[in-house]
């Protein structure tokens, strides 16, 4: 009986982070078409910082797009890499966490790579 109630438990379980982690995918893209919108309001202010506020709100729809295909990606492998030791995998997640290397380049280079020129 244990053993049932445990696994009716982890079946639960998975089914529950399946919900959430559409709620995250779907989130992102309702974010990201919100800050599009965002974007293409009719802005009573001056070209320049109206040409800002554009940009910047393209910037933020392409990050929430970014991130929900990032995740997308990963949960989508997940039930391939099931059961696989990931001892290894914590350790490179936890090395980067502290020296900041994977995640700060990743920044620079978008922000190296941003095009400006919004239209």
């Amino acid at each position: 009986m244990k053993s049932k109630a445990r696994a009716d438990q982890w079946n639960e379980e998975v089914e529950l982070i399946q919900e959430e982690m559409w709620h995250v995918l779907t989130f992102l893209e309702w974010k990201a078409v919100w800050w599009t919108e965002e974007g293409n309001r009719d802005l009573r202010v001056r070209p320049d910082i109206a040409d800002g506020i554009r940009a910047y709100a393209a910037k933020q729809a392409y990050i929430n797009r970014a991130l929900a295909c990032s995740f997308k990606m990963r949960w989508e492998s997940a039930p391939e890499t099931q059961g696989q030791d990931h001892e290894q995998d914590y350790k490179q997640d936890k090395n980067d966490l502290t020296n900041g290397s994977e995640y700060t380049r990743g920044v620079d280079e978008y922000v190296a790579n941003i095009d400006t020129d919004v239209d």
